[in-house]
C-alpha cells in the first residue's frame, strides 16, 4: 500500500513537471512604431499589469482627441492643433505621476515610455514645429477682418495659401497616430504570461546573474 502510494505520487510528480515546463512559452512581443520609428520588442514573460495600464491610458488618450480619430473636411484646424497641444499635456502629466518604483527594472514599461515621447517629440512635434505658428498667427490676423465676417471658420481656413500642403500634412500626422493607438490598443488587450513561464524566466535570469 505504502509502495503504491509513493509511485502514484512519483508519477504525479513527473506529470505535474512535464505540464510544468510544456507551459513555459516565453516568447516576445513586437509593437510596430509609428513615424518610421521601428519596432520594440517587449519581454512576454515580465509582462505586467503595469504595461498593459500603461498602454491603456495612453489608447485612450489618442483615442479620445482629434489625434487618432481621423480628420474630415469639417475639422476645425485650430481645434484640431489645441487637441494635439492637450495629447503633450496629459501625456507628460500621466507619464510624471508614475512613481519610479514601478519603472524602475521594468525593461517593458521603459519602452513603451520611451515610445511615447518618441511619438510626440520625433513624430507630432515636428508638424507642430512646421506649421502650427505660422498657421495660427495667419488665422488670428484674417479672422479680424472684415470680409470674413458671417463665415464659418471652415470657410475661412481653407482660403490659407498652403492650405493643401498643410492638410495633407495634417493627415500624415493623424494616419500615423492611428496606427499608434491601434498598436496599443493591441497590446492593452495581451495577455500575460503564464505563471510556469513568469517562474521560469525568474530562476533562469537568476541563474544567469550569478553564473
Amino acid at each position: 500500500m505504502v509502495l503504491f502510494a509513493l509511485l502514484f505520487m512519483s508519477l504525479s510528480i513527473i506529470l505535474f513537471t512535464i505540464s510544468f515546463f510544456r507551459a513555459y512559452n516565453p516568447g516576445k512581443l513586437s509593437l510596430s512604431a509609428p513615424f518610421g520609428l521601428g519596432n520594440i520588442e517587449l519581454d512576454r514573460a515580465k509582462l505586467s499589469e503595469k504595461e498593459l495600464d500603461i498602454a491603456w491610458k495612453l489608447y485612450v488618450q489618442l483615442s479620445t482627441r482629434k489625434a487618432a480619430i481621423p480628420l474630415e473636411d469639417s475639422d476645425i484646424i485650430t481645434e484640431v492643433y489645441d487637441s494635439w497641444y492637450q495629447l503633450f499635456s496629459t501625456t507628460r502629466e500621466y507619464l510624471i505621476e508614475m512613481p519610479a518604483r514601478d519603472i524602475e527594472d521594468n525593461e517593458n514599461a521603459q519602452k513603451i515610455i520611451a515610445l511615447a515621447l518618441d511619438v510626440l517629440n520625433k513624430g507630432l512635434r515636428p508638424h507642430l514645429t512646421e506649421w502650427q505658428g505660422k498657421y495660427q498667427k495667419w488665422y488670428e490676423d484674417e479672422i479680424q477682418l472684415d470680409k470674413y465676417k458671417g463665415k464659418s471658420p471652415q470657410e475661412i481656413q481653407i482660403i490659407y495659401p498652403q492650405y493643401d500642403d498643410l492638410i495633407k500634412d495634417m493627415r500624415r500626422v493623424n494616419i500615423e497616430l492611428q496606427k499608434y493607438a491601434d498598436q496599443l490598443k493591441r497590446f492593452s488587450h495581451e495577455t500575460p504570461a503564464n505563471k510556469p513561464t513568469k517562474i521560469i524566466s525568474w530562476f533562469k535570469e537568476k541563474w544567469n546573474t550569478t553564473v
